[in-house]
């Protein structure tokens, strides 16, 4: 698997070796959610660069993306102190350069959504189809591991950390599209039915 990468993507590869010898090695005494972050940081960059080294075609990242114009924000509006975004009205005045980095915050944020999804269509699924129940039970294997890779969400609640199998099996979710998709295997419909009905049961070990 990591040789597919390697010919691919050498820092894709990369992170997925890491995310493997970590699994494989025992955490350090008190750092056992320090490595569960590592390892889900690691196959989030991966499930992240897959589209464009996997499929034939890949959106590009808006530019610049939500995060920087949401970054902006607070230094515009110190900027137009008599802006009162919180008014208790249905109409809220606000300067026109105001209303302008909204809309494009808000513009960026659907493009990227719409992004993301039509990426993972085209890795996933050979194709536009971005309706697809498969899209979605990746995009839940997604969210596990960006959940468990920030330490200020399921870690500051107390959850229980994941086991070993519950990342593996996780992982593994994602090595079945690198290997199908090495393989132009998604002509074959059976192998996306197959590939569903495992994501199928992740998700439930996940529940």
């Amino acid at each position: 698997m990591a040789e597919a990468l390697q010919k691919r993507s050498p820092k894709l590869a990369g992170v997925y070796r890491t995310a493997l010898e970590l699994l494989a090695s025992d955490a350090a005494p008190r750092c056992e959610a320090a490595r569960i972050s590592i390892i889900c940081h690691c196959v989030r960059e991966l499930m992240m660069g897959l589209p464009a080294v996997l499929s034939e075609f890949s959106i590009p990242r808006p530019v610049p993306p939500s995060g920087s114009l949401l970054k902006q924000l607070p230094r515009l509006l110190a900027k137009h102190p008599d802006a009162d975004l919180g008014l208790d009205q249905d109409l809220v005045p606000v300067p026109r350069i105001v209303a302008q980095a909204l809309a494009s915050l808000i513009s960026t944020a659907a493009q990227e959504e719409g992004r993301n999804r039509a990426n993972t269509a085209a890795l996933v699924t050979g194709g536009t189809h971005t309706t697809h129940p498969v899209i979605d039970q990746w995009l839940k294997t997604y969210n596990f591991f960006v959940d468990w890779a920030h330490l200020d969400r399921n870690h500051e609640r107390q959850r229980t950390l994941p086991s070993d199998e519950t990342l593996l099996a996780n992982i593994r979710v994602v090595e079945d599209v690198i290997e199908v998709r090495s393989a132009r295997f998604f002509e074959n419909l059976h192998a996306l039915e197959d590939l569903l009905a495992e994501i199928n049961g992740v998700d439930e070990e996940n529940a």
